[in-house]
């Protein structure tokens, strides 16, 4: 199993529950992370977003396809601009 990088948008408290989601859908526990700003994930592995960011109503799960050579990494999302990702799913977060 691949990492999850989890984005909650600053809302720390969505964590434990993005994991519970995860967790029903066969993701491994101990696979997941908080995303970081300063470094994204590889080729391969996944991320799991709340959306929309102010008031979340579900989970997007996405795999990590590829990066962009040509990203402004100045933008709010950080090394994440680099990154090319395909939708997989969405979870509903209540």
């Amino acid at each position: 199993m691949k990492t999850v990088y989890i984005i909650v948008h600053g809302q720390r408290d969505l964590f434990d529950r993005v994991q519970e989601k995860l967790t029903s859908k066969g993701f491994e526990r101990s696979r997941m992370q908080k995303a970081s700003l300063d470094k994204a994930g590889n080729e391969g592995e996944y991320v799991a977003m709340v959306w929309p960011p102010m008031d979340p109503k579900e989970i997007v799960v996405s795999r990590i396809i590829g990066t962009a050579t040509n990203a402004n990494l100045n933008t709010p999302l950080g090394a994440w601009a680099s990154i090319e990702q395909k939708e997989l799913y969405k979870i509903p977060l209540k």
